[in-house]
């Protein structure tokens, strides 16, 4: 037997047994640890979160392998506005159901220098997250990521490629054992709305486009790109906005937006103080990059 033959059996034989596992827990509070324990058989990652969207109504969070004091700022931060700018809801805007997708592919080009990023991402110290969706049927889409802190060491393309081509498995696994959300608050139905963040009315419709573009991490040159304009109609687009809402940093427009969403029936998750001093989470210590 060649060794690239034993080394395939071995990885064979580790997934089978973790899947093993998985199977005989779901259902039950212990499956998203179980599923992490079978991941790292063959990918190591710090702690999984899951996500349920419904249209553009506040996601569900299906549940995560975190403390009570890091859920808050990971999950119920998140959900109450800001995940209209994650590059992995962009994509169930658009469509996915299925795939593995790793964050720092599919994020616009100035996604790490965004407000966002600085923002939401200083606060939980993720440094890598991959998701895997899958359908939840009724028109909502499911999220797992798997993730890393962001002292440890980022995915190489080996590990990506195992994940990716455990990805049917982990999906179905998924799908089922959140099949009737067990027990949790169903969402809203999918809300039938437009692209971009909630309405601003003191702007155009193309000046809140450009907004939502600005914040998700999109450079002038990609969003001119995108939208068929040049770069100097942009800028002048986006001095507009920054009179219309009075403000004249990122930092500020994010602020302003986050508060607007929650006028709009969200609760803000993040408030201008948080611009200025991002609230530190103690982490898991690992390998620095």
């Amino acid at each position: 037997m060649t060794s690239r033959v034993s080394k395939q059996l071995l990885f064979l034989e580790q997934w089978s047994r973790g899947i093993a596992e998985v199977s005989t827990v779901q259902g039950t509070d212990r499956f998203m640890r179980v599923l992490l324990a079978a991941v790292k058989r063959l990918v190591d990652f710090d702690f999984l979160m899951a996500f349920a969207y419904g249209g553009r109504a506040r996601p569900l969070i299906l549940g995560d392998t975190l403390d009570t004091r890091r859920n808050l700022v990971f999950s119920e931060a998140y959900v109450t506005g800001p995940f209209l700018l994650d590059p992995f809801f962009q994509l169930v805007e658009q469509g996915q159901l299925s795939g593995c997708f790793r964050l720092r592919d599919v994020a616009p080009d100035h996604f790490r220098r965004s407000e966002y990023f600085r923002v939401h991402y200083g606060r939980t110290g993720i440094g890598e997250e991959i998701g895997i969706f899958f359908d939840l049927g009724n028109g909502r889409t499911g999220v797992t990521s798997f993730v890393r802190w962001d002292r440890s060491p980022l995915v190489v393309r080996a590990e990506f490629d195992i994940l990716r081509a455990m990805e049917p498995v982990i999906g179905a696994l998924c799908a089922r054992h959140w099949s009737n959300l067990h027990g949790v608050s169903a969402l809203p139905a999918p809300a039938q709305r437009g692209p971009g963040l909630p309405d601003f009315p003191m702007l155009t419709a193309r000046e809140r486009e450009i907004v939502t573009m600005i914040l998700r991490g999109h450079s002038t040159e990609s969003i001119a790109l995108q939208l068929g304009i040049s770069p100097g109609t942009v800028k002048i687009h986006r001095k507009n906005i920054y009179r219309k809402m009075r403000v004249s940093t990122q930092g500020e427009l994010f602020a302003a937006v986050m508060g607007f969403s929650g006028r709009a029936g969200l609760s803000p998750a993040y408030s201008p103080g948080d611009m200025d001093a991002p609230v530190e989470i103690p982490h898991a210590q690992g390998k620095s990059r």
